[in-house]
Parts: structure tokens; sequence; C-alpha cells
């Protein structure tokens, strides 16, 4: 079953590009789908909202549709402080948050859409590897693409990684024209910046 995520009228209908009244009117023509959370709360789920745009060809969107959002989990709170900073310092065009553990990934998940993750796979318990698996096999969370790190990013971490539905394994410290690179950005670093612990290889 899809993981339900609580959102306003007002929140679906900024999704949906359309008003409160356009909602109230699809749910009350059963169009749409909303549950009662504690017998009170509109509940909706994306999976459900993404169906009901997609079978009438209308978009979802985003105030910030033009970002590519990025959410970093790792416990190493200096390393996620760099790559946000770096990240943001730049690309205009790119969001990055931080978590340091898993159970904080999975709350910011439900909260927000992030379109890469970028996970430890060495937190500690194995949570990194279950969070993988959590991702990958929620109807909300599987689309997001996934790159995972290791301290060496051997070829059992490479393919551990691939085999939970990851795109690539990177080695720490991180080799940051490696990372954009898996990531798909087009990004330059210039030489006369460092950021924390982040390795800056030119």
């Amino acid at each position: 079953m899809a993981k339900i995520t609580s959102l306003s009228s007002n929140e679906v209908s900024e999704l949906l590009m359309g008003s409160p009244l356009d909602v109230f009117e699809w749910v009350q023509q059963g169009r749409l789908h909303v549950r009662l959370e504690d017998g009170f709360n509109s509940v909706f789920s994306r999976e459900e909202l993404r169906h009901f745009a997609l079978m009438r060809g209308m978009n979802i969107g985003r105030p910030d549709k033009n970002k590519l959002h990025i959410l970093i989990v790792d416990n190493d709170f200096r390393m996620t402080r760099s790559l946000v900073e770096l990240f943001d310092t730049l690309s205009d065009s790119v969001e990055a948050s931080a978590v340091h553990s898993a159970f904080e990934a999975g709350q910011h998940l439900q909260s927000s859409a992030p379109d890469i993750v970028l996970l430890d796979l060495q937190l500690p318990n194995q949570e990194g590897i279950e969070m993988c698996r959590r991702i990958k096999s929620n109807h909300d969370t599987r689309h997001v693409r996934l790159i995972t790190m290791s301290s060496d990013c051997s070829d059992e971490d490479m393919h551990r990684s691939l085999m939970l539905g990851a795109e690539s394994c990177i080695a720490k410290p991180l080799d940051n024209q490696q990372l954009f690179k898996a990531m798909g950005l087009n990004l330059e670093i210039p030489e006369t910046h460092t950021f924390g612990q982040v390795e800056i290889c030119q």
C-alpha cells in the first residue's frame, strides 16, 4: 500500500495547479479520492494524486519546480554541512538539505519530494541498506534517484548498491566532479574554493 501523506486542500490544489474549489469538486464527484485521518483531517495519497493527474493529462507542479532537490543522508555533520554549502554556492538551480539518520530521512521523504537521495551506505546498524530498500519499495518514493556513498566503495558495495536500486556508489572522501557526473550535474568548482572536509579533486 502506498504511504499516505497528509496534504491540505491548498497544497493539493497547488500541486495540481488548480484551486481549492476545484479540489473540493473533484472529491465531491468521486474523481479524487480523499481519506479522513483521525476522523477529521483530509488525507491524500501522493500516488493517487499522480494517477489522478496522469489520467487527466495534468501536470503536478511545485513553486520551485525548476530546482533539483537533493537530500543528503549521512551522520557526519561536517561533511553534510560542506555538501549543502557546496551545492548552494555553485548553483541556483540546485537545492540541497541534509539529515543525519534513517529516521530523519524517512520523515523528510514524507514531507517533501527530493529528486535525488545521496545516502551513506554505512550508516550504523545497517540503516543505510534498509533505507535503500524502503525508498525503492515504497510507491511514493521508488521514482527517487538514489546514489550511495561508502568509505571505500568496494566491488561488493557497488554490487549491493545496484541491487538495492541505486544508480551508483561513490567512494568517500568524495571526488566532487565524480559526484556531479553521477548526478548528471554540469558544475565546476572554482580553484580558490574549499568546502570543509569535502575533498576537492582538480
